[in-house]
């Protein structure tokens, strides 16, 4: 069975102005993982395309002078369709001083 996880770096609590980046890691790996965002909540997805402050690449979101409306829960969800198929979420709650 499969578990996923999310790091941060720099460690929590990040800093406002500071740029920071989430990754999902999931285990085992399969190239073949497709990974999306969340923000709040698991409807609210974060794509690069909302801004340039949001940046989405694989498994890593990341956030780009961070501010105190960083501050929340965020979701990685991780999709395979080969064998065996399935989909995780992971979450992490970002703490913004």
């Amino acid at each position: 069975l499969s578990t996923s996880t999310v790091t941060v770096t720099p460690n929590n609590p990040v800093f406002t102005g500071e740029t920071v980046n989430m990754k999902c890691v999931i285990k085992p790996d399969h190239s073949d993982w497709r990974y999306e965002w969340y923000k709040g909540n698991t409807t609210n997805r974060v794509t690069s395309q909302t801004s340039n402050h949001y940046t989405v690449n694989k498994n890593t979101l990341t956030i780009r002078g961070a501010t105190e409306s960083d501050q929340d829960h965020y979701w990685c969800k991780g999709q395979r369709d080969g064998r065996p198929q399935s989909s995780h979420f992971s979450s992490l709650y970002l703490t913004v001083k």
